[in-house]
């Protein structure tokens, strides 16, 4: 049960995470291992939400709760969610600066074809 020991450390520490041995029981009867992915992207994205951050993770279920609710199910997580992009500020610059440039002429073009072909 790979996938549930991932559920299980993937989910965030708080007063009601327990009774592992009933998750892991809950985990089998509900196929959990089929949708084991899902599942645990829906916890990583419901870890940075208010709802499990307010008050230092008051609101946090319990896992077995989570379970038997199958909270997973249809909800809908951002597609940018786990996707961190960052964008090197002197290489957002040259970009910005790019658009903003003029095209080089076609005549001064072919002068320098010209000169690197000599």
């Amino acid at each position: 049960m790979e996938n549930f020991e991932r559920f299980w450390s993937t989910w965030p520490k708080s007063i009601r995470k327990g009774g592992k041995a009933t998750c892991l029981v809950k985990w089998k009867k509900f196929y959990c291992e089929t949708c084991a992915d899902q599942i645990i992207k829906h916890i990583e994205w419901m870890k940075t939400t208010d709802a499990w951050r307010k008050d230092d993770g008051a609101f946090i279920p319990a896992p077995l709760v989570y379970l038997n609710q199958q909270r997973w199910d249809g909800a809908e997580i951002p597609e940018s969610f786990g996707i961190k992009v960052q964008i090197d500020p002197a290489l957002a610059k040259i970009d910005a600066d790019n658009k903003k440039a003029v095209p080089m002429p076609e005549h001064i073009r072919q002068a320098m074809a010209q000169l690197r072909n000599k």
